[in-house]
């Protein structure tokens, strides 16, 4: 089991790193005279087919010493990406170049570690072959995982009971929307002074305006005071207190008097309790129902494997004695 979630806990890049690793040390001696890229690499598609041509070898990059990068060497660099990241990512030639001139960089440091024997040293040689192990099961129990992957319309159904069974972590609360005028509390004027401001907003004045040349929240004032949608106990007591007491859309408030100075505050909407609809978590629960399953999958795999094996304690013993200072 440890060793399957050794295998889950793997980083992109450490996978990506590993992959590059045992290919430079078992690829360099049997690299063929490169050829130059006709083709430009703008979509994924176009990739595609440059490996499916003739051109399937194209050199992206190559060293002085006769070591190159190809198209297939990007490509299994960035295979643990997801799809739409790889295909941006190829669609831009200035990334694709410094994504070529890193590994060439790696390769031909490996033609050098290959040149000085230090693949055949014995920790370097096991950690190769432990490199290539971890890779190639990773490759079996992803084929196997696709192989056995539910249909799309059966990944939907689970995901449905899903959606029904926790139907509370789906509630969106109730939420109010407000613009505000603070003003920093300055004893007496400051109460005239949002009087005065209050008395202008009942005549008509704008409040995205005022609130943009008076308000001292200056990342809401940009916005001309807008607060946005905020649900109860976010706010002071006493704001919240005066935001319950309006009505409808364009009701003003008293000036209200917080540890943050004084609000004058304005309702824009409210929007009661509601459900989040099915549709917009879909995805979202479609790719919780596929990582339990490969999650599942990957323990039963484990334990299916591990179940009988042996192990040789007296040899376990003496690796903790060495092991021990």
């Amino acid at each position: 089991m440890q060793f399957f979630q050794q295998i889950s806990k793997l980083s992109v890049k450490q996978l990506v790193l590993a992959t590059v690793t045992v290919l430079l040390v078992s690829t360099v001696a049997a690299q063929q005279k490169p050829f130059s890229l006709q083709s430009s690499l703008t979509t994924l598609d176009d990739v595609k087919a440059i490996l499916a041509s003739p051109s399937g070898a194209a050199v992206l990059a190559s060293s002085p010493s006769g070591v190159f990068v190809s198209v297939s060497d990007v490509l299994a660099e960035l295979r643990r990406a997801m799809p739409s990241d790889r295909q941006a990512l190829l669609a831009k030639p200035d990334m694709v170049q410094q994504l070529a001139s890193n590994l060439l960089v790696r390769r031909v440091l490996a033609a050098e570690a290959k040149r000085d024997s230090v693949d055949n040293e014995a920790l370097m040689a096991a950690t190769l072959a432990l490199a290539k192990d971890r890779l190639l099961s990773d490759a079996r129990l992803e084929r196997a995982e696709v192989q056995n992957m539910p249909t799309e319309a059966a990944l939907e159904a689970y995901a449905r009971d899903l959606y029904q069974t926790n139907l509370s972590k789906f509630e969106k609360p109730a939420q109010t929307r407000v613009r505000q005028i603070l003003l920093a509390k300055c004893g007496a004027d400051t109460s005239k002074k949002a009087q005065d401001i209050l008395s202008q907003l009942r005549s008509g004045a704008s409040f995205e305006e005022l609130a943009k040349t008076h308000s001292v929240d200056t990342a809401s004032a940009a916005r001309g005071g807008d607060l946005g949608l905020m649900v109860a106990g976010k706010m002071p007591k006493s704001f919240d207190a005066a935001v319950a007491q309006l009505v409808k859309p364009g009701d003003l408030s008293e000036p209200v008097e917080s540890e943050s100075g004084i609000h004058i505050i304005r309702l824009e909407e409210r929007l009661d309790k509601s459900m989040q609809p099915f549709a917009e978590v879909r995805e979202q629960l479609m790719a919780e129902v596929r990582k339990a399953i490969v999650t599942e999958s990957r323990g039963q795999t484990s334990q299916r494997i591990s179940k009988d094996f042996t192990f040789d304690q007296q040899a376990l013993d003496a690796l903790a004695k060495i092991a021990t200072p």
